[in-house]
Parts: C-alpha cells; structure tokens; sequence
C-alpha cells in the first residue's frame, strides 16, 4: 500500500503542510508583527489558487467520473460547517473570562480543522498527482496562517512559550500528517476506492476552507493588496491547467 506513488505524493504534501504550519508557528513566536501581516498574503495567494483548482479541475474530475460528484461537494461542504458551528458552540458556552479554557476549546477545533485538512491530501492525491498537488496547492499555503492562528490562540491563553509552541505543532501539523495517515489506511482497505466521492468530499470541504478562514484571512492586507495577490494565485492555477491540458494533447 505504502509503495503506491499516490501514497507518496499525499504524504509528501502533508509533511511540506505541516512544516509550513510550523513555520508558521515559530515565526508568531519570535516575529509575531512580521508574521501576522504576511500570513494575509499567503492566504490571499491560496484564495485565488484554490478557487481555480476547486471549480475548473478537482469538481469537473469528480463529476466525469460520477454523476452523484455535486451531492459529495455538497455533503463535504456541509459536514466542515457542522464541524465549525459545534466548535463555535462549545467555545460561546464557555463562562466569560475565561481565556485558557477559550484557547484549549479553539485549539482543539483548530486540531480536528488540521486533522481534516490531512484527509483532504489523502483524498485529493488518490486519482493522479496534477489533480492532487493543483486542488492541495492553495491548501499548502493556508497552513502558514493556521500556524499563526494555532500559536496566537494558545499564547493569549496565558500558556508559557514553550508550552504554546509544543501545543500548536500538535495541534497545527501533527494532526495534518495524522489524518493523511489515517485517510490513506481507510481508502486502502476498499476493494475500489469512490474516487468520485473522495474528490467531490475534498472539494466541498475546501469550498468551506475558501469562505470561512482563507477570505477572511485575506482581508487582512493592507491597502486591499490581497486582490492583486489573490489574482496572482489564479495566474498561477489557470497556467498550471493550460499546461496540463497541452501536455495530454501532445
């Protein structure tokens, strides 16, 4: 199973996500204004990358192999958003004042977030690489921030440094590769893998990702820079597409 070149490639990005997670995670920790005004960037750039590799690749490659392809966008949009709404309850619950507990409860929405983020890596790889690495591209690039997020949440929670840093790896990248990981050993045990519904989940969940946490992360550039960014991401996501498409014709 482990030798399959989609394996490979899923497992390859989750490492490269979680190291940008990580990244992310110590550049808060010691650069804190340099890193919070850059994360927008990196989202902006995902925002238009994601767009293009979501709605002209990963959900036509879904729908030409299934004609129930929408229902799973659909359905993976909707599962991330009951995901989100029970994390924001449990977080609304909480009694005022009190941030530690505010910040172990975000953390561990932000760790199920990353954990889902994996699978969508797993899901995304399993038909061919390009398909994998254009849908999971702009994804890479939004673990920055959630590096950020993850280390800013622990750290206004009143946690040590340390014990901060320790906590948003794990919660940041450890969980990406875990659920890359634990995504690839499910799909592997089906005889035939729903490709159609792997990659329509995918893309629903990364529609989610889209409007709830990378747009919103790009508002965050100054002087509305993120649009000039975010069309550089969908230069670079619509070249991609062209290159592939004249590379099957030749």
């Amino acid at each position: 199973m482990f030798g399959d070149a989609s394996i490979i490639n899923g497992l390859i990005a989750s490492l490269i996500a979680a190291a940008m997670s990580t990244f992310g995670i110590f550049a808060m920790a010691s650069f804190s204004g340099w890193a919070q005004r850059n994360s927008a960037y990196c989202a902006a750039f995902a925002v238009g990358l994601l767009t293009v590799g979501v709605m002209f690749h990963l959900i036509p490659e879904a729908a030409s192999i299934s004609t129930s392809a929408l229902s799973w966008v659909l359905a993976g949009f909707v599962a991330m958003v009951l995901i989100g709404m029970a994390v924001q309850t449990a977080v609304a619950r909480q009694p005022e004042g009190a941030a530690l507990t505010f910040g172990y409860v975000s953390i561990i929405g932000l760790a199920a977030h990353s954990f889902l983020d994996g699978a969508v890596y797993a899901a995304s790889f399993w038909e061919e690489a390009f398909t994998g690495w254009l849908a999971t591209g702009g994804l890479l690039f939004h673990e920055f921030p959630e590096g950020v997020i993850a280390y800013a949440l622990l750290a206004q929670a009143g946690l040590p440094r340390g014990r901060a840093i320790l906590f948003a790896i794990i919660a940041a990248a450890l969980t990406t590769i875990a659920g890359t990981l634990s995504a690839q050993s499910l799909f592997g045990l089906a005889t035939a893998p729903p490709l159609a519904a792997m990659l329509g989940a995918a893309a629903g969940a990364l529609i989610y990702v889209l409007i709830f946490h990378l747009g919103p992360h790009a508002t965050g550039t100054p002087n509305k820079r993120g649009y000039d960014v975010a069309m550089l991401g969908v230069m670079a996501g619509t070249a991609a597409l062209l290159f592939e498409h004249f590379n099957h014709v030749h």
